[in-house]
């Protein structure tokens, strides 16, 4: 038998509202709203609605953690721009039960803008978005402030068993960046669904992601 812990849902749409600019702080306030747990579970069983909720929060590729508890549907955060953020929520009720975690939102992503902008140390890819996709997904890398006219700087894409598809442009300059690939070879000729590899070279710098294609 499921316990009520098990049973109590959790609906996993969350609306953004983007709103704000970017200023010299570089943060751009996000509001959230997702809609409440439901009264009957899946099993047509009557459940407790929920009287809080937590918002859990995944920047990046760092692990998600706990940044509040609220007693409505609605959050407001800063996003830090240049990183990739998501957004969970589960449910509370009076008992303190809780409910499964809704899934993550649609990515967050702020370009660096204004007059203060950050350069990573360091070659970085980031998790690339939506990851499974269909057609395309965005890629975001950064060059470091020290890269040198000679270094080789390239950005691809290579089935799991090591043949390159695709070459995808990029830009050199320090800081951060976003290309889009959209899911096709260097022919122009859509590839098949799978996993891909995404391999980012800056000099000696070598940084490899996984993404996988669905149609």
């Amino acid at each position: 038998m499921k316990t009520a812990a098990a049973n109590i849902l959790f609906s996993a749409f969350i609306m953004l509202i983007l709103t704000g600019s970017a200023a010299l702080a570089q943060h751009h306030e996000v509001h959230l709203h997702w809609s409440a747990s439901p009264v009957i579970d899946e099993d047509g069983i009557v459940r407790p609605e929920a009287v809080s909720y937590e918002v859990w929060l995944k920047r990046g590729d760092e692990s998600d953690q706990l940044v509040a508890t609220v007693r409505d549907t609605t959050f407001k955060y800063n996003a830090d721009p240049g990183i990739t953020q998501r957004i969970r929520v589960r449910g509370i009720d009076r008992r303190g039960l809780k409910s499964v975690m809704s899934e993550w939102s649609d990515p967050i992503f702020f370009e660096m803008t204004g007059e203060v902008v950050t350069v990573p140390i360091g070659a970085q890819l980031k998790s690339n978005y939506p990851n499974p996709f269909n057609p395309e997904t965005r890629i975001v890398y950064g060059i470091p402030e020290d890269i040198k006219s000679t270094d080789v700087v390239r950005l691809e894409i290579f089935t799991v068993q090591g043949y390159r598809v695709r070459t995808l442009p990029i830009d050199r300059s320090p800081g951060w960046h976003e290309v889009v690939w959209n899911g096709k070879d260097d022919r122009g000729m859509v590839t098949s669904t799978g996993m891909y590899v995404t391999r980012f070279v800056v000099g000696s710098s070598v940084k490899t992601g996984k993404m996988t294609m669905v149609k």
